[in-house]
């Protein structure tokens, strides 16, 4: 099965959605993250704006160009097409950067909720300390 959804934007030209990358996966509420082919970079779409005239699948769009048209836009097609796994190696690559700067952030935010909590603790004793003193 194809994993990836080769189309046109009007907005990026061929793009690329990889269907293989979670956040791209059928049936998901999130954002796409496609990969816009004459420049190798990924961009991010609201998954509501994949339709056409804003997209087209690839197929359609060839389909719907004069025949001269539209042997150049196979020819550019099958172009980006064999630099898939360059593109795909790419988008992985972001992916996993993306997703360690998630879990980063995430064992950031779990160590400073550690130390607050300890924090307080190490009051609450200073607290009862400095109260039986007093008594």
């Amino acid at each position: 099965m194809e994993m990836q959804w080769w189309g046109h934007s009007k907005v990026h030209g061929w793009v690329v959605l990889d269907r293989s990358t979670p956040v791209n996966a059928p049936g998901l509420k999130e954002n796409l993250v496609f990969m816009r082919c004459k420049d190798s970079t990924t961009f991010v779409e609201k998954r509501k704006n994949w339709n056409p005239p804003a997209y087209s699948f690839a197929p359609n769009y060839i389909q719907g160009l004069a025949p001269e048209e539209s042997a150049e836009a196979t020819a550019a097609l099958e172009g980006y097409q064999a630099h898939w796994p360059e593109y795909q190696q790419q988008i992985q690559k972001e992916q996993q950067e993306i997703e360690d700067r998630a879990k980063a952030a995430r064992a950031e935010a779990d160590s400073l909720e550690k130390e607050a909590v300890k924090e307080k603790k190490k009051q609450a004793a200073l607290a009862k300390k400095a109260e039986t003193a007093a008594s």
